[in-house]
């Protein structure tokens, strides 16, 4: 019976491990494009289409007046050649967190690079929570 615990506790940790190493290593390719000169030349196009949106859904997500239960996360997600978003990821990954990741998932976004033909592009998002 331990052995079967300790194989269960091994795996889930090993999982988990995976898990943490796929959303660090999709956040890291999402800055290296980001800092690509098509990254570059997006990243106002991007900010100029979803600005406003995302000051709304972080407002509904963190009310004033409400106590948030994160300060700091993370967001990484594929925008699709549709101009949608796929693969969206939070971390950590709270109530709050995730109400944004949910509406920030319907914003319309931009056009992709031409250099991006019928390619994804990573994108990643750090947002610091202020009260």
């Amino acid at each position: 019976m331990k052995i079967t615990l300790v194989l269960v506790a091994f795996i889930f940790l090993a999982s988990n491990a995976v898990a943490a190493d796929s959303f660090a290593t999709r956040v890291h390719e999402a800055k290296v494009v980001e800092a690509s000169s098509s990254g570059k030349a997006y990243q106002p196009l991007l900010w100029q289409q979803v600005g406003s949106y995302t000051a709304t859904v972080m407002r509904r997500c963190f009310p004033d007046g409400t106590r948030p239960d994160v300060t700091t996360f993370t967001l990484v997600a594929d925008i699709l050649p549709s101009r949608a978003l796929s693969r969206v990821e939070v971390r950590p990954k709270t109530k709050m967190s995730a109400c944004f990741a949910s509406g920030f998932e319907r914003a319309a976004f931009p056009a992709l690079p031409e250099s991006f033909g019928n390619r994804i592009m990573p994108i990643e998002i750090d947002m610091t929570v202020k009260q």
